[in-house]
């Protein structure tokens, strides 16, 4: 990778330049295509965070970063800070032409419109007229409604879709962020093992992870998840506020690890853990998720659209008396940690040569709950397995 070092005296795995003005270049290419004057993205979770970070390798705020970018030139970049209006350009935020401090929080009802009134100003000013708007479920509604009010006959196109491929494609500087992405993910779930024992609790493993992510430098914490099970059955996977459960001998315990490795790419990878023999019915439900597995990565060839894709994998599993999928079965990656493409009846996108892939049916039968959880790389022969942790429920001696 070009620059593996810190930018300034703060930031870690910055991405090049070159790379910076690619992604802006391909965003305001298919802009200019579709005619539009400007783009809108707002954004306050670190786990959604593609556009903030993609166009500017920044990270948003938790109180909300708005970016509007123009057909060319730099983007306009609106964040949370003192009531400062424009200010310096701070040296990590690069493609920024224009930085703009507002104070505004999400919960405070006195701070509705502080933001939104400096994007419909900025938009004004501009005379933009044909606005993209990229991913409107985390836009906000004032400032919506703010565009709207001070800039009447406006014309809002949606642009996710657009961006989205754009996005999910990953460049070859990207694939070098996935790998180290997929490699921290391998050695936080090596540690496991040496981590489960009767009378531990889930929140004691869960935390040991967590703070294990932080020394290998991974940015984010997205999902750290545990869930243990008596008898060898199988177990959901559950959050720190519900990791509770004391963990005795026989249990199996499942653990779902979702973090951004260095550079900020999202991954995924799940295990199941046993302290003791398995129940024969959950061995063989594991089994058949590694399958449909298989399966569903087989048919991932660029051109299947989601949907279809959605469709491989209920064939299989209701021919083997399962329920169909009723959530998502795979998704794409990136600095968002489910990005377009899903694996979903709702998917009109269709899966492209490298994008980068969670494929991760999970499965239930009776009391048994499983899952078969990795990373995978879609090539034009079909979905290539990136994680190369053993796909085995892993007996623990102790």
């Amino acid at each position: 990778m070009p620059e593996l070092k810190l930018r300034g005296d703060r930031y870690k795995y910055p991405v090049s330049n070159e790379e910076l003005s690619r992604r802006l270049s391909a965003v305001q290419s298919k802009m200019n295509e579709m005619g539009l004057d400007c783009c809108i993205a707002q954004t306050q979770s670190t786990i959604f965070d593609s556009v903030v970070r993609y166009l500017t390798d920044t990270v948003t705020h938790a109180y909300g970063t708005t970016l509007i970018i123009p057909k060319e030139g730099k983007v306009t970049y609106i964040t949370h800070g003192l009531d400062l209006g424009e200010v310096q350009v701070p040296a990590n935020a690069r493609n920024v032409e224009k930085y703009i401090l507002k104070p505004h929080c999400q919960p405070f009802g006195c701070t509705d419109g502080v933001m939104a009134n400096v994007v419909a100003e900025e938009i004004k000013a501009a005379g933009y007229k044909k606005i993209g708007i990229i991913m409107k479920q985390l836009l906000s509604a004032d400032t919506l409604d703010a565009v709207r009010a001070l800039n009447p006959g406006c014309e809002i196109v949606d642009f996710t879709t657009e961006f989205s491929y754009i996005k999910a494609v990953k460049s070859p500087e990207e694939l070098l962020l996935v790998d180290k992405c997929v490699r921290a993910h391998e050695d936080l779930m090596e540690m496991v093992p040496s981590l489960i024992r009767p009378g531990v609790k889930e929140y004691d493993i869960l935390s040991e992870i967590e703070r294990a992510s932080r020394r290998i430098c991974c940015d984010w914490i997205g999902n750290v998840a545990v869930g243990a099970a008596p008898n060898g059955g199988g177990s959901n996977f559950y959050q720190n506020f519900a990791a509770n459960r004391r963990i005795e001998e026989g249990d199996a315990v499942t653990v779902m690890i979702e973090v951004s490795g260095p550079g900020g790419i999202y991954g995924e990878l799940a295990r199941t853990f046993l302290l003791g023999d398995p129940d024969p019915e959950f061995a063989d439900l594991y089994e058949t998720a590694k399958e449909a597995q298989e399966i569903v990565a087989k048919a991932a060839k660029p051109g299947i659209k989601g949907k279809e894709l959605d469709a491989v994998f209920n064939d299989f599993v209701t021919s083997k008396g399962l329920v169909a999928n009723k959530r998502f079965v795979g998704h794409s990656q990136g600095y968002d940690m489910m990005e377009g493409p899903a694996i979903s009846p709702f998917e009109e996108m269709e899966l492209r040569e490298n994008m980068y892939f969670a494929i991760h049916p999970e499965l239930m039968r009776g009391k048994h709950f499983t899952i078969a959880c990795d990373n995978f790389l879609i090539t034009k022969d079909g979905a290539v397995r990136l994680t190369r942790t053993p796909r085995e429920m892993v007996k623990i001696e102790y």
